[in-house]
């Protein structure tokens, strides 16, 4: 192979000197160095920036545990419903940090208790738009710590990236709406949880795209707030994400989280972090698991979540059940 010379005069000595230039074959080993490097590094960059991720959703997901100690121990050891029930247009609002807000769900009880404002501006009513055009009951968290950072969009309360253990811990919904007591599952006392340790409280959520398979899942939809049937389609990731279903559902006599249509859907929790899911456990500790680990029955061929996995780890008292409406 030639080499490329170049001679000169060294100014100081007055010598005579040669530069020897790379050669192709040499410019080429550089360059193929340069690209394992890079092929090196970048995988292990990815896996850095996603291993800090799911350390801020646990850390999130920490100080909700923490909030959850406190609004049991100010509610006479009630936990919270996943969200507020619905009665009418005005009813039920409460006050958290910031203001009163129409209907708040259990992230905003809970975190309000650790001084964490969910909203800008909190709307008492369904029918009250707040400064961004939102209506009452389906606002944007404002706060950056009510959302996932694996998925920073999932920011409306309704399709949220944080999910309630409540058919368990706190199903509001009503059996007869004309009834306002009638809640399928009020909060119940923390003191009827045999094993706080080993109860999920909240976890990343999947939405009711868990029920679908892996190609027939659609993007995380936003609300457009002048459309009240947005965001609410069943196939999509983060639809009625706030409320996550139990690994064992039962179709007929239980609940799932969309309910009443022609496809029944149920939630799970979502594998967001390396093939994990983040989860809050009733004592306040955090950890990542697998789905397997925490009960969930998955298809390995198209990731469909099924309805017959295993509930201990859900259930009041760490046995094998599934809630069923009485």
């Amino acid at each position: 192979m030639t080499e490329y010379l170049q001679t000169g005069i060294h100014r100081a000595t007055g010598r005579a000197f040669t530069l020897r230039a790379f050669t192709l074959i040499e410019l080429l080993v550089v360059i193929a160095i340069i690209a394992l490097l890079i092929s090196i590094l970048i995988p292990a960059l990815s896996r850095a920036r996603a291993l800090g991720k799911s350390t801020v959703c646990l850390t999130r997901l920490r100080t909700f545990g923490q909030g959850l100690m406190l609004y049991t121990n100010a509610n006479g050891g009630a936990m919270p419903p996943a969200r507020m029930p619905k009665v009418n247009d005005e009813q039920w609002r409460l006050r958290i940090v910031g203001g009163v807000k129409y209907r708040p769900t259990f992230l905003a009880m809970m975190a309000s208790q650790v001084g964490l404002k969910p909203f800008d501006d909190p709307m008492p009513s369904k029918r009250d738009i707040d400064k961004f055009g939102q209506p009452g009951d389906r606002q944007n968290y404002s706060n950056e710590a009510y959302v996932c950072p694996e998925v920073r969009e999932w920011t409306d309360e309704r399709n949220g990236a944080y999910g309630y253990n409540y058919q368990f811990l706190g199903n509001a919904r009503l059996r007869d709406k004309n009834v306002v007591t009638s809640y399928k599952n009020w909060a119940i006392p923390i003191s009827r949880v045999r094993t706080p340790s080993a109860c999920v409280a909240v976890g990343d959520s999947m939405g009711t795209a868990a029920t679908f398979n892996r190609w027939s899942r659609a993007p995380y939809k936003d609300n457009n707030f002048n459309d009240s049937r947005s965001g609410r389609l069943l196939n999509s990731m983060g639809n009625e994400g706030f409320n996550l279903d139990p690994p064992r559902v039962d179709p007929v006599r239980g609940e799932m989280a969309g309910f009443g249509g022609d496809h029944e859907a149920r939630t799970s929790v979502d594998p967001r972090h390396a093939h994990k899911g983040n989860v809050v456990w009733v004592d306040g500790h955090a950890s990542s698991e697998t789905l397997k680990a925490l009960g969930y029955s998955v298809k390995e061929e198209d990731g469909v979540v099924e309805f017959d996995g295993d509930n201990r780890l859900f259930s009041l008292t760490h046995v094998d059940q599934a809630w069923i409406e009485e």
